[in-house]
Order: C-alpha cells, then sequence, then structure tokens
C-alpha cells in the first residue's frame, strides 16, 4: 500500500491550530506550518515552523507533502489554495468523522470540515471552504471557492455563496437566497433576500449595513 504523503499547514494561528487537530483524527500525519510571520524553527505546541513562502517554491517539497490551508480569511484561503494548485499540490478535503456528507453532494480540494458538520444531498462546498463546528449546508444548496461557515451558521436548501464569503457565527440563511461574492454575513444574523457582491449584512433580519470592498493586499496571499 502507497504511504500516505504527511501534510504541511500553510499559516500557525488559531485557525491552524484547529487544522492539526482536525486531520489527527481524520488520519493524517501531520508535519509542520509553513508561515512566512514567524522564525523557522519556531514551535506551536508541537510541531515546528518548517519556513516560510520559499518552501511553496520548492518543487520537491511540493511533491513530498500534502497541504492543508489554516488560515481562516477567505481571500488568503483562496489565494494560497490556487497558489497551490497551480504548482501541483495535492490539497486532500479534511473532514472529522463525526461530521456527515451525503454521497451525493460534492466536497471540494482544500475543504475543511470542523466537526459535526451536515453536507446535505445535491450541496456542493467549493474548493478551499471551511465549515467550523456544527455548520449545515442544506441540499442543494452550492458554496463557492473559499466560504468560511463560522461555528453554528445554517445554510437552507437550494441557497447560493458566492466565493470568499464569510458566514458570521450562528448566522442563518434561508430557501433559495443568493448571496454574492466576497459578502461578510454577522454574527446572528439572518438572510431573507439576495445579497449583491462585496457587502457587509447584519441583523435579522439581515439589512446591508456597507460594501465590503475586496481586498488587495499581498498580506493575504503567497509572496513571489
Amino acid at each position: 500500500m502507497k504511504q500516505q504523503k504527511s501534510l504541511v499547514i500553510i499559516g500557525s494561528g488559531g485557525h491552524a491550530g484547529c487544522v492539526r487537530d482536525i486531520a489527527r483524527v481524520a488520519g493524517f500525519q501531520v508535519s509542520g506550518f509553513v508561515d512566512r510571520t514567524r522564525p523557522r524553527g519556531d514551535r506551536v505546541r508541537d510541531l515546528a515552523i518548517l519556513g516560510g513562502d520559499e518552501l511553496l517554491r520548492d518543487e520537491s517539497f511540493i511533491n513530498r507533502h500534502q497541504f492543508a490551508i489554516g488560515i481562516g480569511h477567505p481571500l488568503a484561503r483562496h489565494r494560497y489554495g490556487e497558489y497551490l494548485l497551480r504548482h501541483g499540490a495535492e490539497l486532500p478535503a479534511i473532514v472529522n468523522p463525526s461530521s456527515f456528507v451525503s454521497p451525493d453532494a460534492e466536497v471540494g480540494l482544500g475543504v475543511l470540515l470542523m466537526g459535526m458538520n451536515a453536507v446535505n444531498h445535491g450541496a456542493v462546498v467549493g474548493d478551499f471552504s471551511a465549515l467550523d463546528w456544527q455548520v449545515t449546508v442544506g441540499h442543494g444548496a452550492r458554496l463557492g471557492k473559499a466560504v468560511f461557515g463560522g461555528p453554528g451558521s445554517r445554510v437552507a436548501g437550494d441557497v447560493t455563496c458566492g466565493d470568499e464569503t464569510y458566514l458570521g457565527l450562528g448566522c442563518q440563511v434561508i430557501e433559495k437566497v443568493r448571496i454574492g461574492r466576497g459578502c461578510l454575513i454577522g454574527a446572528g444574523a439572518t438572510v431573507i433576500r439576495d445579497l449583491p457582491d462585496h457587502v457587509l449584512a447584519v441583523g435579522s433580519p439581515a439589512r446591508v449595513l456597507r460594501d465590503n470592498p475586496p481586498e488587495t493586499s499581498a498580506d493575504f496571499g503567497p509572496l513571489g
């Protein structure tokens, strides 16, 4: 039997620590972290910083490992994910065994299901998306790339969420609503009508509070 490659996590903050824990529960061997903001050799609990973004330009390093994105920010998740795929990296989905995924659902590359999630029949969870604890995705719902679902958020049937949308803690989206790209949905919000791209929506029922312009900073993706 071919031995599974060890897993390297991009980032080393709080979300990366969660990825480490869930990856181990899901049966992965975790080697360490890639983080350009910390010195090589620094320890994060029981694992080391292996280096910075320069490792992601090393073909042999890419070929020896699998990768998980341990950064919660949707734009950073999207940029690192696309960069890694362009360079031939393997980005497995990491699914806590406590989660339910319908055999008729589609879970993309680099997806994280933290635990006690439900992804129902006909649903699609796009590449690099991360669903925190107890996030549910209704039948036929479609989450774009790098969507982040905060703990306890609920997406009902046939909802569409655009790429890089952030669903805040405990928010709810009712059936057949369409949320645009790059939206930020506040904690506890109830989305009952369609939202355009790049807005912040809060409250119950949710209302648009302001624009949420797309970010362009190099802080949200690999350097070089």
